[in-house]
């Protein structure tokens, strides 16, 4: 018990104890230190060489980015021959080259295989191995009134909606154009190859290996497709898939006809020498959103050759669809879809006098064509402050059976008219009889209406209240002043105004004076407006047309899809 007593009174007492406890904290921290430096230096060291591969990821992404910007945008990545090209800022503080390792041509577009590799002081840090196919993105082609891998050249007094872009450069009178005009583009046009296994592949391998047995009453190896007489709008004649071994394929018939596409029209000829031509008048062609496809060329003396396509004056033809010939396209039909059945002839500008609060109307005839539907009225406007506030403008049409400006058949109106070009307003569907008198008639709260002096029109006005103003119904309701010598610049347009693709893939697109066209036109060489000319870019069908990369693949600026992304 006295041991016990003294061992308790030794440990109750604390002196002497700090210092082994001391002791045996230094021994332990001592031996745990040099392990915990060595572990956090190694994980300093592994995040600076994460962090850095990681920059290094982001940096060569943004080359893969850029590529597809620019397959996405319509221009060629790897242009002036060159198979790289390095991006002129440096990114994380990184070199970026990027390389076009191959380029394969199928029908579904241009198969780019491309590299990007970030560096840093020469040292490669990354690399990113990627495809895309560029056939999706060209749809841009579509969101462009005119596209021209070179040069665009306009005829006097044309009227463009829509933004115009060139390699070249945009010459002759421009004032028409309400767009932006893009000059010195590199711009990557579709290729024959490309669109030639495009529009192959849409026909069946028994169809281009018998093409004669395809359709014996009217064989694709004949030079000559005979629509037969007597069909119409309502009832059309329709023809069918065309493989065209013939060096040249006419469409013609003996008496007024309607036609429409159930297929696509693809001509080869002998050694890609087909042609396609429709100089017939009596003959109505409607595209139904299918494409006519021609191989003929002769690039590059594209000057001094005949026309891949060719439609002639007088003809017609509706859409949507596609024209496309690897040569040169000649596009002159006088009335194609779209084209004016009603108003003024000549596209000059005119003057404008006191025409706000004023209700003008002016007499035309609807010709000896095929009967329409009016859907859009244009008015020449014209502005003479710089920076005019939105202008408003109603326009409608009437009609009697003596010719007279009698009862009110449709009206429409505007807002936000601030551009000097013919505004187009669009307009409920009526139905035009041949060899019948209507009246154009319009109201603005703007000086903005143009006249010109036309003594062989029947103008008529009566000043009104823009602010509330219905039309009356008949227009005679209130007396009208009749208007000496002077033509109100209205007309009206018919069909729906359903978008055209115009294009030759290797040399020129010329149409003709007062061609009418609503939809895009492409040239690889040039694109070439005769004067008097009216193009509208409007919207695509829905569901796209029967081109390359044009269903739901989306508005320009839209990336290709990547099909492979290696990081390396």
């Amino acid at each position: 018990m006295r041991l016990l007593n003294r061992m308790m009174k030794t440990l109750k007492r604390e002196c002497g104890q700090a210092l082994p406890m001391a002791l045996i904290m230094m021994v332990v921290g001592g031996l745990l230190v040099v392990p915990m430096v060595t572990l956090m230096t190694t994980h300093l060291t592994s995040n600076r060489v994460v962090e850095q591969e990681n920059f290094g990821i982001y940096a060569a992404d943004a080359g893969i980015q850029d590529v597809l910007w620019k397959l996405g945008n319509g221009v060629e990545p790897f242009s002036d021959e060159s198979s790289y090209y390095v991006l002129p800022e440096t990114v994380n503080g990184m070199t970026v080259t990027v390389e076009e390792l191959e380029m394969d041509v199928g029908p579904d577009g241009y198969l780019y295989t491309i590299r990007s590799t970030a560096s840093r002081d020469s040292e490669n840090v990354t690399s990113i191995l990627a495809q895309a196919c560029a056939g999706a993105s060209f749809h841009w082609l579509f969101e462009n009134v005119l596209t021209s891998a070179h040069d665009v050249e306009l005829g006097s007094n044309c009227t463009l909606y829509g933004d115009i872009v060139c390699g070249g450069v945009c010459t002759g009178d421009t004032d028409g154009v309400s767009g932006d005009i893009y000059e010195g583009s590199t711009v990557i046009m579709p290729t024959e190859e490309l669109l030639t296994a495009f529009y192959l592949s849409t026909f069946d391998d028994e169809v281009r290996a018998n093409p004669a047995n395809y359709h014996p009453d009217n064989p694709y190896t004949s030079a000559t497709y005979t629509v037969p007489p007597g069909y119409t709008y309502a009832n059309p004649y329709e023809i069918p898939w065309l493989y065209c071994t013939a060096d040249k394929l006419t469409i013609e018939a003996s008496s007024d006809t309607y036609a429409k596409l159930t297929g696509n029209i693809f001509l080869t000829g002998s050694n890609n020498n087909g042609k396609f031509e429709l100089s017939d008048k009596d003959v109505t062609l409607d595209l139904n959103n299918y494409t006519i496809y021609a191989t003929y060329s002769d690039y590059p003396d594209c000057a001094n050759n005949p026309a891949s396509i060719y439609f002639g004056p007088g003809t017609y033809v509706n859409g949507p669809g596609c024209i496309i010939g690897v040569g040169n396209v000649d596009f002159q039909p006088s009335a194609s879809q779209g084209d004016r059945l009603l108003g003024t002839g000549t596209y000059t500008e005119g003057t404008t006098t006191e025409l706000q609060d004023k209700f003008v109307l002016s007499r035309f005839y609807c010709k000896d064509e095929p009967t329409g539907e009016i859907s859009s009225i244009q008015v020449k406007c014209y502005f003479d402050d710089p920076d005019p506030p939105p202008a408003h403008l109603k326009v409608a049409i009437y009609a009697d059976s003596d010719g007279n400006p009698g009862s009110l058949l449709n009206e429409a109106e505007s807002d936000n008219i601030t551009v000097s070009s013919w505004k187009p307003v669009d307009f409920p569907s009526t139905e035009l009889q041949k060899k019948t008198w209507y009246w154009l008639a319009a109201i603005a709260d703007a000086d903005i209406i143009c006249t010109q002096t036309n003594a062989e029109i029947d103008s008529r006005s009566r000043d009104e209240d823009f602010d509330g103003f219905q039309f009356p119904d008949p227009a005679t309701q209130n007396p009208l002043t009749n208007v000496d010598g002077t033509e109100y610049m209205l007309r009206g347009f018919t069909g729906s105004q359903q978008f055209f693709f115009l294009m030759s893939v290797e040399c020129t697109v010329n149409v003709q004076p007062r061609g009418s066209f609503y939809g895009s036109i492409a040239g690889n060489a040039n694109v070439h407006l005769q004067p008097d000319c009216f193009v509208n870019l409007v919207n695509t069908p829905e569901g796209g047309l029967n081109f390359p990369g044009s269903g739901s693949s989306g508005n320009a600026g839209d990336a290709p899809p990547l099909l492979n992304y290696n990081i390396q």
